[in-house]
């Protein structure tokens, strides 16, 4: 059996999941971060996009907004502003959120909105990857 840590996951208005683990990978303002038991002490910050864990064996996935994860040796908390289950996510909005995006990627906006619609794009980007449909 793998050597477990203690892991929560938590979205800004619920707790998402929480309990033992034996691997996690999330995305990060570095990317793609793995921790397993035993990791070294750690904070980042979370960009929108695909979190997948393990539980007894079996992967789990989620879909994550911004936020930041917490390492310590014995336990990983991921705080975000929204975690989805694949198969709670509306695909038909998902693609409508992004073609919205990169319409108003074309338009001439001011740093702030620019930044505000490339969050969109991705968080819409990442809900569509995860439920395994084409994003383009």
């Amino acid at each position: 059996m793998a050597e477990t840590f203690y892991f929560e996951i938590i979205a800004s208005d619920k707790k998402f999941y929480s309990g033992a683990c034996e691997h996690v990978i999330f995305p990060s303002i570095d990317g793609k971060v793995g921790i397993l038991a035993n990791h070294e002490d750690m904070v980042t910050a979370l960009v929108p996009g695909e979190l997948r864990y393990k539980i007894g064996g079996q992967w789990h996935e989620a879909v994550v907004g911004e936020g930041f994860a917490d390492v310590t040796r014995d336990f990983v908390v991921v705080l975000a502003d929204t975690v989805e289950r694949p198969e709670d996510i509306d695909i038909n909005r998902a693609k409508e959120a992004k073609a919205r995006a990169e319409e108003r990627l074309k338009q001439k906006q001011s740093r702030l909105q620019y930044y505000h619609t490339q969050a969109a794009l991705s968080r819409a980007m990442a809900r569509l990857k995860v439920t395994g449909k084409s994003i383009r």
